[in-house]
C-alpha cells in the first residue's frame, strides 16, 4: 500500500536511503544520495516542496520501495529524485509507485515531472512505461581531483590561433553574474535551447554564482554554476557565434577555485554537443550519459472568448447619405 512518508517509516528510508537510485544528476554530483535528509530538511526549506512515497506491499515475494520528488513553489516543473531501493526498478509496484509520484507532483502544481537516467538502465523502461518520454540527451563530463590542468598551456591546436596578448590573460573573460545581466541570459536561452525542451525546461535560476562573457558589447557565453559538499555542477551556455571555446573554457579552470577534494562537473546537452572536444582536450573525461525524460501533468485546453464588438453590440448603423421618399417625387412629363 503506498502511502506518505512519516516517522514510522525513519528506520525504513535509513536503511534505503543511499541504496536508490538518483534521478537528478545535479543534485547527485554536488550534495549526494541523502533521501532521508531531504525527506527531513526540506520540510523546513521556504519555497520547496518534498514528496516521499512508501510502498509496503503485501506480496511476500516484493519488499518495500519508495520514491522521492521535489519541487520548488516558483517553477512550473517537478524534478524526480530518487527511487529506492535498486532492486525496486524490476519490481511490479514501481510502475504503480511512479504513477503516485506523478499524481503528488500535479496535485502541487507541477506541470510536468523531469527525470534523468541512463538509457542502460533498468528504470530507464519502467519510466517509458510510466509515461515518461525523452526530451533531450546530455552527456556528464568530470574533471577529476587528480587532474591538474594548467589553462595557460593548452593543446598548441587550441591556442596556435590566438594573439600572444590573449595567452597572458587566460582567465580575464569571465565576471560573477549581476542582476543586469538577467535579460540577457535569459535571451541567450530563448535563441539556444529548443522549444521543445523550453516547454518543459525554465530557464537558469539566477544564484549569484554564474559567470557571464561578453565580447565587444555582444553576450556569447553563461555559466551556471552549483557548488555542494561532494563537487561543482556547471551547465554550460554558449552562443553559437562565440569562438575560441577552448579557450573560454581554460579561463573558466584559470579563474574558478577549485577545492581539491571536490570533482568538477559540466552537464552538455546534446544541443550543444560541440563543447565535447574541447572538453576532452582540457583532461574532462566522459563520466555519464543520460536521457531527460519528461512527463506531462497538465495540458493546455483552448476556450472560445466571446469578446462584444463595441461597433455593432448596442447600435444602429447611420446612413452615408440621406434618403429621400419616393412618393414625393412626381412622375416627369414630355411636352411635344
Amino acid at each position: 500500500m503506498i502511502h506518505p512518508f512519516d516517522w514510522r517509516d525513519l528506520a525504513l528510508l535509513h536503511r534505503m536511503g543511499n541504496t536508490g537510485l538518483c534521478m537528478d544528476s545535479q543534485l547527485a554530483y554536488t550534495r549526494g544520495r541523502h533521501a532521508l535528509q531531504n525527506a527531513l530538511l526540506d520540510a523546513l526549506t521556504p519555497g520547496r516542496r518534498t514528496f516521499t512515497l512508501i510502498d509496503r506491499p503485501t506480496h511476500p515475494e516484493q519488499g518495500p520501495v519508495f520514491g522521492q520528488v521535489r519541487r520548488r513553489a516558483d517553477q512550473p516543473h517537478a524534478q524526480l529524485t530518487f527511487i529506492g531501493p535498486v532492486t525496486a526498478l524490476v519490481q511490479p509496484n514501481c510502475i504503480q509507485l511512479l504513477d503516485a509520484l506523478s499524481q503528488s507532483a500535479g496535485e502541487d502544481g507541477a506541470h510536468h515531472l523531469i527525470a534523468e537516467v541512463e538509457e542502460t538502465s533498468p528504470a530507464f523502461e519502467n519510466l517509458r512505461q510510466a509515461g515518461f518520454a525523452i526530451y533531450a540527451r546530455q552527456r556528464i563530463w568530470r574533471l577529476a581531483d587528480s587532474l591538474q590542468v594548467n589553462p595557460t598551456l593548452l593543446d598548441a591546436a587550441s591556442l596556435k590561433d590566438q594573439p600572444e596578448e590573449h595567452r597572458d590573460v587566460v582567465g580575464t573573460m569571465w565576471r560573477r553574474e549581476m542582476g543586469s545581466d538577467a535579460l540577457a541570459v535569459h535571451n541567450l536561452y530563448l535563441n539556444l535551447v529548443p522549444a521543445l525542451v523550453q516547454q518543459v525546461e525554465p530557464p537558469p535560476i539566477h544564484n549569484g554564482r554564474g559567470l557571464v562573457h561578453w565580447d565587444q558589447g555582444e553576450f556569447l557565453g553563461y555559466l551556471y554554476i552549483d557548488r555542494g559538499p561532494r563537487g561543482v555542477w556547471v551547465h554550460p551556455y554558449f552562443h553559437p557565434a562565440a569562438e575560441r571555446l577552448d579557450y573560454l573554457l581554460a579561463g573558466f579552470l584559470a579563474q574558478y577555485p577549485r577545492h581539491p577534494s571536490k570533482p568538477l562537473y559540466i552537464c552538455v546537452r546534446s544541443y550543444q554537443g560541440g563543447l565535447s572536444e574541447s572538453l576532452d582536450r582540457l583532461s574532462f573525461e566522459p563520466f555519464s550519459d543520460q536521457a531527460v525524460m519528461v512527463k506531462r501533468l497538465a495540458v493546455h485546453i483552448r476556450q472560445s472568448a466571446q469578446t462584444p464588438l463595441p461597433v455593432l453590440e448596442g447600435s444602429q448603423p447611420e446612413p452615408t447619405a440621406p434618403f429621400v421618399p419616393i412618393k414625393n417625387h412626381e412622375p416627369a412629363t414630355h411636352r411635344t
